[in-house]
């Protein structure tokens, strides 16, 4: 069976169709930090399930260079393969394929361990997003690692302690970087880059007027904040995305107090930049984005990039932005909703 990236092979047609679909989710997550264009492999990653009498290698699975620069991915299907591991192969191989068709077939060695670790559980907490309750307990029960021992390791060495990276992603996606900038940074770092002086310089763009914040001192402190908040279980992607939709609709009328009486206001995304200098439009909007952040840390993951467009609409309208800025946020909201919708019938098949 096969997708946009990936070819699976196996004995069953169900576990084929499981992994199959559960690969291109993966690729859904990954888009997040990686640029289309760096995915169109020239071939598909395979990966064989193989059961255990038929599994000739060490570990749950075994990542192979193939021919013409392609992957092959062999896991060790039986019942001790989790949907946790099953996340640790797909995200491995699809770095380690990234890394061979934009920077060579000796790249792979030098991606940074981080990397992998973040995209693995950011896929395994979309999926289940409860887990994300056991992997913050384990967090806040550890010691905090060395920001040097997490950006520092590569693949050919040693792992990142546990869910280091994913960890670390969450910090930065929990500071004020510019979209482009947290891409970049996880982008170096598949390139084998140490980020951690382009991290530094980005910390201090995203607060100009504060004293320099050496990087190990914001990692400190980001994790201390993302600690320190009472989170509820995270949503389900079905709630999170009724509430989104919520937030994102403005067809109750509103009374604007003009003449004639009781005249009545229509409003939807595109029309309410028109009348944003509004009291009461201004009132509605920031309103919502109050709402917004406040639930930002529950949102299920696979609308975190749509709850995050949608923040941007409402700054805009809030911050009286030109009608190009705003049109553009507009376009990349829309565009991120349908992605989501799409990655949310992704994860249904995998989960029914």
């Amino acid at each position: 069976m096969s997708n946009n990236h990936f070819d699976v092979i196996g004995l069953h047609m169900r576990s084929v169709s499981y992994v199959s679909d559960l690969s291109a989710f993966s690729v859904q997550i990954a888009e997040r930090y990686l640029p289309r264009e760096g995915l169109t492999f020239p071939s598909n990653i395979l990966i064989s399930l193989r059961p255990g009498e038929h599994a000739d290698f060490m570990g749950d699975y075994r990542i192979r260079l193939a021919e013409r620069g392609s992957i092959q991915v062999d896991l060790r299907w039986e019942d001790s393969m989790t949907l946790e591991r099953s996340c640790y192969a797909i995200s491995e191989a699809l770095l380690v394929q990234y890394a061979i068709y934009n920077y060579g077939t000796k790249a792979p060695d030098k991606i940074r361990s981080w990397t992998i670790d973040a995209l693995a559980n950011e896929v395994y907490v979309s999926l289940r997003s409860a887990e994300f309750a056991d992997l913050l307990k384990v967090a806040q029960e550890m010691d905090v690692p060395q920001l040097t021992e997490i950006l520092e390791p590569s693949r050919s060495a040693i792992a990142v302690p546990s869910a280091a990276g994913y960890w670390l992603l969450q910090t930065m996606k929990s500071s004020t970087f510019e979209r482009s900038a947290l891409r970049s940074l996880f982008q170096q770092a598949i390139a084998g880059v140490d980020i951690e002086e382009s991290l530094t310089a980005i910390i201090q763009v995203s607060q100009p007027t504060a004293e320099f914040l050496p990087a190990q001192t914001w990692w400190v402190q980001q994790l201390s904040l993302i600690f320190g908040q009472e989170y509820e279980v995270v949503e389900t992607m079905k709630v999170s995305r009724d509430w989104l939709a919520k937030l994102g609709r403005f067809d109750a009328p509103l009374k604007i107090g003009l003449q004639p009486a009781n005249e009545e206001l229509k409003l939807d995304l595109r029309a309410i930049w028109t009348h944003r200098m509004m009291p009461k439009v201004q009132e509605l909007v920031q309103a919502r984005y109050e709402i917004l952040r406040l639930r930002m840390t529950r949102v299920n993951p696979a609308y975190y990039n749509s709850a995050l467009s949608l923040g941007e609409l409402f700054e805009g309208i809030l911050n009286d932005e030109s009608s190009y800025k705003y049109l553009h946020s507009l376009t990349m909201y829309l565009s991120e909703w349908v992605d989501a919708k799409e990655m949310q019938d992704s994860l249904e098949n995998i989960l029914d």
